[in-house]
């Protein structure tokens, strides 16, 4: 194992290491940094956990990323698990795996393919989910662009659960919500709606009317 202080902090193998300011985090195997933490790049091939506030520019996992307490960043790419205890903040989330958020998520954009449980609020301006692995949830979203698909391997469908969709362009599939609400909103297949409101334009394909109980033009 080494570890370099102040420019890069490089872990291989195990253990744990102090928080502070790096150019440059590279985990490989599973590391935990004791403090907070900023940096310009990480990367994390296998398992790491921040205790502290991660403010981090450039951020790629292959394996398990856990942050104890806020999260900042610009870009974040991962393969596997991103586990966030408080609120989350990012330009750019591209995902494929399973986001587990406590607090509320930010972003201007998000690309999953996978699944999510998301306890507060997504907010985000573009949204692209594409639900792969074990149901999802999330407390409510809000955004410009919504897209939730359900397209699995093997042909087998994930569900995402929510109390309410807000958005300016909708579309959704396999989505429970109690209320779905936007200017253009299109309703795909296997949804369960208590209530869509539309302002201008609402379309159903799926077949079963009954599965949305009430549509109101706003």
């Amino acid at each position: 194992m080494t570890m370099k202080i102040n420019k890069n902090l490089k872990v291989i193998g195990e253990g744990t290491y102090p928080g502070g300011d790096y150019e440059k985090i590279k985990v490989t195997g599973q590391g935990e940094i004791s403090e907070g933490v900023s940096s310009k790049e990480t990367k994390i091939i296998g398992e790491c956990r921040i205790k502290g506030i991660a403010s981090m520019d450039q951020v790629h996992v292959i394996g398990k990323l856990s942050i104890d307490e806020e999260t900042k960043s610009n870009r974040i790419k991962v393969i596997g698990e991103l586990n966030a205890r408080k609120s989350m903040k990012a330009d750019t989330l591209d995902m494929r795996g399973f986001l587990n958020g406590e607090g509320n998520v930010e972003l201007e954009k998000m690309n999953l393919k996978g699944g999510f449980n998301i306890i507060g609020l997504l907010n985000v301006g573009d949204l692209l989910v594409n639900l792969q692995v074990a149901p999802s949830r999330v407390g409510e979203i809000g955004g410009e662009k919504i897209v939730i698909k359900s397209r699995g391997f093997l042909k087998r469908s994930y569900t995402l659960e929510a109390e309410v969709i807000e958005g300016d362009n909708i579309y959704l599939e396999h989505t429970t919500a109690k209320i779905v609400r936007g200017n253009d909103i299109e309703i795909g297949p296997n949804c369960h709606i208590e209530k869509v409101e539309y302002r201008s334009t609402f379309t159903s394909k799926d077949k079963n009317s009954k599965n949305i109980l009430q549509i109101n033009q706003i």
